[in-house]
């Protein structure tokens, strides 16, 4: 009895919970590619319960034991093997070519399953090679993504393409105006009516620097700036999978890649694949070389608007190493500034109009997948995006409460609050929370092992 009080007590629940809150959000985006819908807002809520629980549950166990890798592997497995039917029976995004081969995307997943049996399987022959064919596997699958939409109807990618072409012009991208693809009515959803002028949007480039300047080289070099985030995207998981080399780990990167909406956040060219690469990143030199940590954590920090609801995290990041904090909270200070203040700096009017002013006259969307949404749907009124300050605030707190400063800590902080942050918010669509499943998995993995040997070198 007492043995089996001892192994309940070292049984890391919150490692569950996380990873049944992936699966479930990945579920939750499928539904209706995280547009609104009651059914995928179920399944949100289940998410959301399901990480609340975990963040609660996260001091009782220090250490993932053997008996908690085991389930949470079986759970993973199950949730991949959920995954890869969800991808198989439906379309991998909506501006398909009409010569697309879905045969061609079909016969990449089945290389992904393969791989992923022979990991669980452990076949000692491709015991060091079914994670990297994975990656490559993931790696043609998103190749063939981008070369099978090559103009999808969105404008995510037509103000990259302007932004990335004014920045390679030495034109400031804040200060630009790129085509309005949509018609009047589209317009009026997306936009507020002041911005539109004719055929043009008197509106620049919305999102901060780090995201402009990491997507570039795709632009560059291969003509799309989608490849660039692909490449972050598979680099993410890799890090995930490698750096910690546990069976869980490489699951938990495997749910990221198998995720039933990855591809479709490809094809749209929205930025999270860059932040969950810089979020990654950022917890793995943040548990061998800190001081680096702080510098990429402040390139992060730049990287996405709504992060900043997540202050309280990069604050106790700052103090995670107490010998190091000063040299770790320059480079945070310094990075960010960095990466920014050349822009601010530029034309400080346009960039604040863009980069912040303008997200608080954004339409409210009644398609948000979110509680607000439902509320107006249900004729609650409408609800401002105060709503999402307060619930992101009021997780930032219980994050700093329940967890540990910790890397993993961090990663588990960063993606309860965000998730907070879009649940309670007036604008939540797939790509909101396809950061949300990265960010978990990489708590997922980063939560260290009982009998974890030493992690593989990156």
């Amino acid at each position: 009895m007492n043995r089996l009080l001892k192994q309940f007590r070292e049984f890391n629940l919150t490692l569950v919970c996380f990873a049944v809150s992936a699966i479930a959000l990945g579920r939750a985006l499928q539904i209706n590619l995280g547009f609104y819908n009651e059914v995928a807002l179920l399944w949100l809520t289940v998410a959301f319960l399901s990480s609340a629980v975990g963040i609660v549950l996260y001091r009782t166990a220090s250490l993932v034991s053997r008996g908690s890798a085991v389930l949470v592997s079986a759970l993973l497995v199950a949730g991949i093997a959920w995954q890869f039917y969800q991808q198989y029976t439906s379309k991998p995004g909506l501006y398909l070519r009409e010569d697309a081969s879905l045969a061609v995307f079909r016969g990449g997943l089945v290389a992904q399953a393969v791989c992923i049996a022979c990991g669980v399987i452990n076949i000692r022959p491709l015991r060091h090679f079914w994670f990297p064919g994975l990656l490559a596997a993931s790696l043609f699958l998103g190749v063939w993504m981008i070369r099978a939409t090559p103009d999808p109807y969105i404008d995510v990618v037509e103000v990259h393409k302007e932004a990335i072409e004014a920045l390679v012009h030495h034109r400031d991208p804040y200060r630009i105006s790129f085509a309005n693809i949509y018609e009047h009515a589209e317009s009026q959803k997306f936009y507020n009516p002041e911005a539109v002028i004719g055929g043009r949007l008197a509106q620049a480039y919305p999102y901060p620097p780090p995201s402009l300047l990491l997507a570039t080289p795709g632009h560059v070099l291969f003509g799309d700036y989608r490849y660039s985030e692909l490449v972050l995207l598979i680099a993410a998981a890799g890090l995930i999978g490698f750096t910690y080399g546990t069976l869980p780990a490489m699951l938990a990167a495997s749910v990221l890649l198998t995720t039933p909406r990855i591809w479709f956040v490809i094809e749209e060219g929205w930025t999270e694949p860059i932040g969950i690469f810089l979020l990654v990143l950022t917890v793995v030199l943040m548990r061998r070389m800190p001081i680096v940590g702080g510098w990429v954590a402040g390139i992060f920090a730049m990287s996405k608007q709504y992060l900043g609801v997540s202050a309280l995290a990069f604050l106790r990041l700052i103090f995670m190493r107490p010998k190091q904090w000063p040299w770790v909270a320059f480079g945070v200070v310094f990075a960010a500034a960095a990466v920014t203040l050349p822009f601010a700096l530029w034309h400080p009017n346009a960039f604040m109009r863009n980069v912040i002013w303008l997200q608080t006259k954004e339409p409210f969307r009644v398609d948000s997948l979110s509680y607000l949404a439902w509320a107006a749907q249900h004729g609650m009124g409408r609800g401002s995006f105060l709503w999402a300050i307060g619930a992101g605030s009021v997780a930032a707190i219980i994050t700093a409460a329940t967890t540990r400063n910790t890397p993993e800590g961090f990663a588990a902080s960063i993606s309860f609050t965000t998730f907070a942050f879009f649940a309670f918010g007036s604008k939540a669509f797939c790509n909101y929370y396809f950061f949300i499943i990265g960010g978990l998995c990489c708590a997922i993995a980063a939560l260290p092992m009982a009998t974890a040997k030493k992690p593989a070198q990156t």
